[in-house]
């Protein structure tokens, strides 16, 4: 009398016990449906890829060579996403239009033509068949051979694009009007001087200098047209000082004196080459 017969009590926890280990904690990225549509999704992957080799000045050629020792201008498409990674270009290229790249320059073995698709970036550097026309003329890579690299914007409607520019010629009264100079502000909150700075920065910005009547909807229609670099975050705060804060001539003359290359001074001349006194246009000597 009075002993616990602990097995049993013991068999009966162990079966309603459960002794396996703990979920592993989990985050799981859900990215948020984006209905936009972008501007480089109008241009066609090879144009992509070419402006992004102006903008980084590197040489394909070389890189796929490595990995044909032959020379006979194919490689395998693993080895076209092994260069595009050394060249760090894997990261603006996703996987469809990298696979649209593949199918373009692949022949029915699979293998890939670097020789073709070389030719096609390296367009803008070089003029195929130069030698054959003496009296051509080529430029050299700028802004424009850029861009589609450099910036993606949302493509906007014409109802919105409508109500965008009435919205900016607005803005562009009120500062014109109070003489607001916000272009300090949003420097403050570029640390690192890109040129961009976030949208709830920009919305900051605005609420500081007297703003306070712009509602997140018209937020949202500014950061539509002047988030540039392919997300709805990075706002081109640059791009939106030059439009609603436009310099008078005088200010532009300023600044592009103070941008020109330095002149030395040069006295007025009162000789010709010849020797023949140079005169004015009143008649005066000089």
């Amino acid at each position: 009398k009075g002993d616990v017969h602990f097995m049993a009590m013991h068999n009966d926890i162990t079966e309603v016990t459960d002794f396996s280990p703990p979920p592993f904690p989990r985050s799981d990225l859900i990215l948020k449906p984006d209905d936009a549509e972008w501007t480089q999704s109008r241009h066609s992957v090879v144009d992509k890829v070419r402006a992004k080799v102006v903008e980084k000045r590197v040489r394909l050629k070389e890189h796929f060579q490595d990995f044909d020792p032959l020379r006979k201008g194919f490689c395998t498409a693993s080895q076209v996403k092994t260069v595009f990674t050394l060249l760090d270009l894997a990261k603006f290229i996703d996987r469809n239009d990298f696979e649209q790249l593949v199918g373009m320059y692949t022949r029915e073995d699979g293998m890939f033509c670097y020789a073709d698709f070389v030719a096609d970036c390296d367009r803008e550097f070089v003029t195929p068949d130069l030698e054959k026309d003496p009296l051509a003329q080529t430029s050299m890579p700028d802004s424009n051979s850029t861009f589609i690299a450099r910036r993606n914007k949302v493509t906007m409607g014409s109802e919105r694009m409508h109500a965008f520019t009435w919205l900016e010629e607005k803005i562009r009264s009120k500062v014109k009007s109070y003489r607001i100079n916000m272009l300090p502000a949003f420097k403050d909150m570029d640390r690192t001087h890109t040129g961009h700075c976030s949208r709830n920065q920009f919305y900051r910005v605005m609420m500081t200098m007297g703003f306070q009547d712009l509602s997140e909807e018209e937020v949202n229609l500014i950061a539509e047209n002047y988030c540039d670099l392919g997300n709805h975050l990075d706002f081109n705060y640059v791009d939106f000082m030059k439009s609603i804060d436009v310099p008078s001539e005088d200010v532009e003359l300023a600044i592009q004196q103070l941008q020109a290359p330095y002149q030395g001074f040069e006295p007025a001349s009162y000789f010709s080459p010849t020797g023949k006194v140079m005169r004015h246009q009143t008649g005066i000597l000089a």
